[in-house]
């Protein structure tokens, strides 16, 4: 028979090492799944809304495995629906959710996990639950010994806290990160709003000239669930793409749109770039940017960068936007100019703030914006 003695603490160590970049979550899903038989784990989140699973993090399982139950088996796995039901951070194996002379009647268990996956039953837990959303830790194993799994799932009761503590800690941390207040603060230095938003277009964070933006309702509204709107479809169904989970961009999405007291503004829309287990848990994150169409450079930090560096309100604008993490490229589509323009620009600020790359540019700024406070 197989026996794996209790390696908790291992796997706990494998846990805090893959949040803090020691190793990866392949490496802690590698080392659980030896602990079953033919094990094959997984981190996966569900959308009760979406019939489409997501799981970027695996073990054991080849890509054809992953592609067939993320677009077709996770809507049919009998399991799922009934995730609602047990409670969050306790270890179960699949027959404490659905009885096995059931699960070996579907779909799921015939042509999936049992032809394709090669296994009989999952153990797992649920991490995270929230109104739609479930995030699920669970490997696959061919063992049909139901003493044998129900000890294995004690082993997940043990990590769950674990985990929930490293998934709080990294959306905490993506919502509060240097790079969101680095670019919020050379934003406000222009007068340009910025928000940070996420799935179903709620904003997570903003600036404070997107604060004042709001107070007056020109030209973006908040409601009471934090979702954002303006009065320009486009621009809406833009933005409710690529805060989707399906969203991809190529480019940013620039649009004009007109505020209730007529000034125009330019709406910038930027999937950012996210590490796979951040973007997991907390969904796309889209930078919107706000400017009025006609002019970008209109407080007191925006005067100081000029008068400081002589650069132009279009520089002060590049190296606003490099700071915030967009790239040239980007910065070319959102400007409307040619990608070859903003090098030259970027060869001008350059020599002006005496330094040769873009690392450099940003350490300068801030450390004199933190002097300039």
């Amino acid at each position: 028979m197989f026996h794996e003695p209790d390696i908790s603490a291992e796997l706990t160590d494998l846990v805090y090492g893959s949040l803090f970049g020691e190793c990866g979550w392949e490496d802690f899903l590698d080392r659980l799944a030896t602990t079953v038989p033919n094990g094959k784990a997984a981190l996966h989140y569900h959308d009760l809304a979406s019939p489409v699973a997501h799981v970027p993090y695996t073990s054991g399982f080849t890509k054809d495995d992953i592609d067939q139950f993320s677009h077709h088996f996770a809507a049919v796995n009998p399991w799922i629906p009934r995730m609602g039901l047990i409670p969050v951070g306790k270890g179960l194996c699949g027959e404490d959710i659905v009885a096995r002379d059931e699960l070996v009647k579907s779909e799921f268990y015939n042509d999936w996990l049992k032809r394709q996956a090669g296994c009989e039953t999952s153990i797992g837990a649920t991490i995270i639950r929230d109104q739609t959303r479930t995030f699920i830790l669970s490997t696959s194993t061919s063992s049909t010994d139901a003493n044998f799994n129900r000890h294995a799932a004690e082993q997940y009761t043990t990590l769950a806290p674990h985990l929930k503590r490293a998934f709080d800690f990294v959306r905490r941390s993506d919502t509060i990160s240097g790079e969101h207040r680095v670019g919020q603060t050379l934003f406000d230095g222009i007068g340009v709003g910025l928000f940070y938003v996420s799935e179903m277009c709620r904003a997570r964070s903003w600036n404070k000239s997107a604060d004042r933006m709001l107070a007056t309702g020109v030209p973006i509204r908040m409601s009471t669930d934090g979702r954002l709107s303006l009065q320009c479809d486009r621009t809406v169904n833009a933005l409710e793409f690529l805060t989707s989970r399906h969203g991809v961009q190529t480019e940013p999405h620039v649009s004009t749109v007109r505020g209730g007291d007529g000034t125009l503004y330019r709406v910038t829309l930027v999937r950012m770039k996210s590490d796979t287990f951040t973007e997991f848990l907390n969904g796309p994150t889209v930078a919107m940017i706000i400017e009025t169409a006609n002019a970008s450079v209109q407080i007191d930090r925006g005067e100081y960068l000029r008068a400081t560096y002589n650069l132009t309100p279009r520089e002060v604008h590049i190296v606003s936007s490099i700071v915030s993490g967009f790239s040239l490229r980007e910065i070319s589509v959102a400007g409307g100019v040619s990608y070859e323009t903003v090098r030259t620009q970027m060869k001008t600020i350059y020599s002006k703030l005496g330094v040769n790359s873009q690392s450099a540019l940003v350490a300068l700024i801030m450390r004199r914006l933190q002097e300039h406070r």
